[in-house]
């Protein structure tokens, strides 16, 4: 059930009201140029609603990059039991390549706004690590994000693409890139795993999405 502030047109296109995007928008208010990391597509609504400052958007589309996992073979003589530790520091190195390939910004880039929109539900522990590591050095102590946490294994609140419409008013529509594999965690598991950002404040959606305001820790 969407609410009077929450509408779906005929081609699946919906708004959201957002409670914690206004406080990120205002704290970064002053910043100019504001310089917005989107880790998915250029969607016209985010074009438009930034195209009123000041703006640098950085569009990823990172999602393309996650059709085909890297598949990491195992070193361990066959019959012989499979170190963990092994095979997960062989798939964190293996993410690590693909992000730091994916996101390539210019020397001195700092981001003031970080928009994970969904993005991170559909990373295995080891590959939300590694984009943690690759983003690092594109962060600042006043880098705020923005980012909606799958807490549940609701397959039907995913694969969708996001944009800011209004401070208010978060635009989704189905994705481009179809199906992904996702991973739902508590919202520590994720912050443990984001070094460099915290969980500012929270809101745990009706829908069953956790909407979350993060800052650089």
């Amino acid at each position: 059930m969407l609410n009077t502030a929450e509408q779906l047109d005929t081609l699946g296109r919906q708004t959201l009201q957002t409670r914690l995007m206004p406080d990120v928008l205002e704290q970064l208010a002053k910043h100019s140029p504001l310089m917005v990391f989107d880790v998915g597509f250029g969607v016209h609504e985010t074009v438009e609603f930034f195209g009123n400052r000041k703006c640098r958007l950085h569009f990823s589309a990172l999602h393309e990059g996650l059709r085909v996992p890297p598949v990491v073979k195992s070193k361990t003589p066959f019959g012989q039991l499979t170190d963990q530790s092994e095979k997960d520091n062989a798939l964190y190195l293996a993410w690590l390549e693909r992000f730091q390939s994916a996101m390539q910004f210019a020397p001195g880039t700092r981001f003031d706004l970080c928009l994970f929109w969904d993005f991170l539900n559909y990373l295995d522990d080891q590959a939300l690590k590694a984009f943690a590591d690759v983003l690092a050095p594109y962060t600042s102590p006043q880098t705020l994000a923005h980012a909606y946490i799958l807490l549940k294994p609701e397959a039907d609140v995913l694969n969708r693409e996001y944009g800011v419409k209004a401070a208010d008013l978060i635009s989704v529509k189905p994705a481009q890139y179809g199906s992904l594999a996702f991973y739902a965690r508590p919202q520590a598991r994720v912050t443990s795993m984001m070094k460099g950002f915290a969980v500012k404040h929270s809101v745990l959606r009706r829908d069953g999405l956790l909407e979350a305001a993060l800052k650089s820790a």
